[in-house]
């Protein structure tokens, strides 16, 4: 009964991270499941002195990764063309054209990024997360998450100069 509080209270903000890592809502609802999984079978190994969206958010990155590596498996050997993600509801067709593309370069700066830029980037702009949970999250000191996170912006940054 407990445990199910948890995953309702919690399942809402892994998937959206799960979502932005991996790119489909799908995957991230698949993943989020097996991080559940996961972390119901090793309860008895959590630290009750640590947080635990903490502990949370390592295992699901932990699943996101094994994920890449399944599928870029099946990729590679040709059991699965890669998703595309949904279209956005337009309001005209001008400026869906523009936000799509906007995206896109947006999208694409971020997925170029290194793992170890991109994900301190996306824990703290879109989960809100500070500096110190990054860094328990990662395996880092909160001053390297910090700088990670600066780095990032910085790089997203350069990569869009100012017009005109």
């Amino acid at each position: 009964m407990a445990f199910n509080r948890l995953m309702q209270r919690h399942a809402p903000r892994l998937v959206n991270f799960l979502e932005r890592q991996l790119g489909s809502r799908s995957d991230a609802d698949d993943v989020a499941q097996n991080t559940f999984i996961a972390i119901h079978r090793n309860l008895h190994r959590f630290d009750e002195t640590r947080a635990f969206v903490t502990w949370m958010f390592v295992i699901a990155r932990n699943k996101a990764k094994d994920h890449h590596r399944r599928r870029a498996v099946r990729n590679w050997i040709g059991l699965e063309e890669p998703s595309v993600p949904a279209p956005v509801d337009p309001t005209t067709p001008e400026r869906i054209v523009a936000d799509r593309d906007e995206l896109a370069r947006v999208n694409a700066a971020i997925r170029a990024m290194p793992e170890g830029l991109r994900t301190p980037l996306l824990l703290s702009v879109i989960d809100g997360m500070s500096h110190a949970e990054i860094g328990s999250v990662m395996g880092l000191s909160e001053k390297a998450a910090e700088v990670r996170v600066y780095r990032a912006r910085k790089r997203l940054r350069d990569s869009f100069p100012p017009e005109g």
